[in-house]
């Protein structure tokens, strides 16, 4: 059941009873957010619009370097790192993977680190925003630059769409942080807006089958945050309805057929597609969308495949022909392919899911805002 503002408001000043900075804080951020993204609905205290009360360990402020972010990436003209003549798309050219890797390295390194400062925010007591200030200073070194404007291959586009969520997600972490100047912050969400409808009309330009599998579930999560970030309904809607286009496909299997076509790694492309298609979902909730309950609950089809399948992947197996490619090191799921799980275990908690997060976290992707533990959980 859905909380009204009173309540929220009440739930609030309970919660918050022994730490009335952090009351007065999180209060004055849900009139705010409630007022700036309005239908929105306010999530009980913890996720991406009202940032997670620390506990008392962790109101400390804790460890971030603020050094000089890299330099703007403002142009990237990549290609794909799989193997042209392989029609799933499945088997890595090592070359082309080597010339991807050097290229968008920089933004990997720009998205993490931002990421990582962004949360230091959350984590620390919100009276003390030198990590917010940091994050701000990042992001408007970039948006004065045009950042990630000029995309020359598909590929590039691919990568961008997959980056503007994080960036705007961090964004969205700090932004009603105490005694932010209102310039920088006006220039960075009027970036956002631009990123957000360059992701979306390079998909809507996009016939091809990644017009509807993982690539433009991520191009809807970009769209989304940044339409949350700006107040742009349009871009709301967008990413909201990207979302739609792969939970409609998921069959009653729990299946996206788009990435069964991967071959040897349809696993690893599905648990990649479940990445986004969550964190929309969680986002498209506080805008009063249900994603979770459309195609008869189709979400938790996949959710429940996905995980299956981190420990037994015969299913894919069976119906790609294909033995899937094994997980690095020791042969368990990476944590950071699982940080959308603490997501979804926050809203429909699982022995099965609890078991595989406990023994990862904090789990955290820089895709979709960095420690979901600590977002969605409320400590790491």
């Amino acid at each position: 059941m859905e909380r009204t503002l009173g309540s929220i408001v009440r739930w609030t000043a309970f919660r918050h009873r022994r730490v009335p900075a952090r009351s007065f804080l999180t209060t004055s951020i849900l009139f705010g957010m409630l007022a700036a993204t309005a239908p929105a609905v306010a999530q009980g205290g913890m996720g991406y619009l009202v940032p997670a009360p620390a506990p008392d360990e962790l109101q400390k402020t804790p460890r971030y370097d603020c050094d000089t972010p890299g330099e703007p990436l403002i142009s990237l003209d990549v290609k794909s790192k799989y193997k042209q003549d392989d029609a799933s798309r499945s088997t890595i050219d090592e070359e082309a993977e080597e010339a991807y890797s050097e290229a968008v390295e920089p933004l990997r390194d720009y998205g993490r680190a931002l990421v990582k400062i962004s949360n230091a925010y959350v984590k620390s007591d919100p009276k003390n925003t030198a990590a917010a200030a940091c994050v701000l200073t990042w992001l408007d070194s970039w948006a004065k630059a045009n950042a990630l404007t000029d995309m020359r291959s598909r590929q590039a586009s691919h990568n961008q769409g997959q980056a503007v969520g994080g960036i705007a997600l961090a964004y969205l972490q700090i932004r009603n942080a105490p005694g932010l100047p209102n310039e920088q912050k006006k220039r960075i969400e009027a970036w956002l807006n631009k990123l957000g409808h360059q992701v979306a009309d390079a998909m809507d330009k996009n016939d091809g089958v990644s017009g509807r599998n993982n690539h433009r579930y991520w191009n809807g999560l970009s769209a989304i945050a940044a339409g949350i970030a700006t107040g742009d309904q349009k871009l709301i809607r967008w990413g909201a309805d990207s979302a739609r286009i792969g939970i409609r496909q998921i069959t009653k299997d729990g299946i996206l057929p788009l990435e069964l076509k991967r071959a040897k790694r349809a696993r690893d492309y599905h648990n990649f597609a479940a990445e986004p298609l969550i964190a929309t979902a969680e986002l498209a909730r506080t805008q009063g969308i249900d994603l979770y309950t459309e195609n008869d609950k189709a979400l938790s089809r996949l959710v429940n495949r996905v995980v299956e399948s981190f420990t037994d992947p015969s299913f894919f197996e069976k119906a790609t022909g294909s033995k899937q490619e094994p997980y690095p090191g020791d042969g368990t799921v990476p944590g950071s392919r699982i940080a959308w799980l603490e997501i979804y275990q926050s809203r429909f908690p699982s022995e099965r899911a609890e078991a595989l997060l406990a023994s990862k976290r904090p789990v955290a992707s820089s895709g979709i805002g960095g420690n979901t533990t600590l977002l969605f959980r409320g400590k790491d």
